[in-house]
């Protein structure tokens, strides 16, 4: 009879995984669909699992450097019917805090003479010396550097001296009114997410339309 007893915690442990397993990839294809139907009706198209391009890699975002990894999922990629070429997927890396998983929106964002930056309210990202971004670092601005209402923020950029420049009241505007996310720029690409938020499928069309209004205010040209 006692040997009968760990055979059957055995069997109820591996009934929990399987039933957890099970629960997770119900949930993934659910997602996957989802956001499949939602790209194809803006000109987007979803693949499951997909790694980095070189042009994404080669523009050294702070946010993929620290996270290390090469491989997401759920991408969508293609152009949006506003011009801009698109890509947009989910992302997990390591924080001091855990592991964390958010959405990540990257889109084409041409600039003239522009610097490389990072901006958020609330810091969530810690740099060590094994992060690659090091090798290409950005530097604070100083306070007076900062518009008065983004003294508390933390932004840098690889040249803080004009960055600071680009800062105009509309663009503090935009950023005041969206607190909750981080901002990267580089190579020619935006980057936008919410630390810790997947985007449901029926938000991605907005969250583009809203990073198109960034980037105009990047080139000045204010919101369309």
């Amino acid at each position: 009879m006692l040997s009968i007893i760990p055979l059957l915690s055995l069997l109820v442990v591996l009934l929990v995984v399987g039933l957890l397993i099970f629960v997770l990839l119900l949930d993934t294809g659910r997602r996957g669909r989802d956001l499949a139907t939602a790209g194809k009706s803006i000109g987007l198209e979803y693949r499951p699992y997909a790694a980095l391009s070189h042009e994404i890699r080669d523009a050294h975002f702070v946010l993929l450097e620290c996270g290390q990894f090469r491989h997401f999922r759920h991408l969508l990629e293609g152009r949006h019917p506003n011009g801009r070429y698109i890509n947009t997927f989910d992302y997990s890396l390591i924080t001091p805090g855990g592991t964390s998983t958010q959405t990540l929106l990257l889109v084409e964002c041409k600039l003239a003479a522009a610097e490389r930056f990072e901006i958020e309210k609330d810091t969530w990202l810690r740099q060590d010396t094994f992060c690659e971004s090091l090798q290409d670092p950005l530097y604070p601005l100083r306070p007076e550097q900062k518009p008065m209402l983004l003294r508390r923020w933390h932004i840098s950029s690889d040249q803080p001296q004009n960055f600071w420049q680009r800062l105009t009241p509309e663009l503090s505007d935009w950023f005041l009114a969206h607190p909750n996310l981080h901002i990267e720029w580089s190579a020619g690409i935006l980057l936008i997410c919410r630390p810790h938020h997947l985007l449901e499928a029926d938000q991605i069309d907005e969250a583009i339309k809203h990073a198109d209004d960034l980037c105009q205010l990047l080139a000045g040209k204010g919101k369309a």
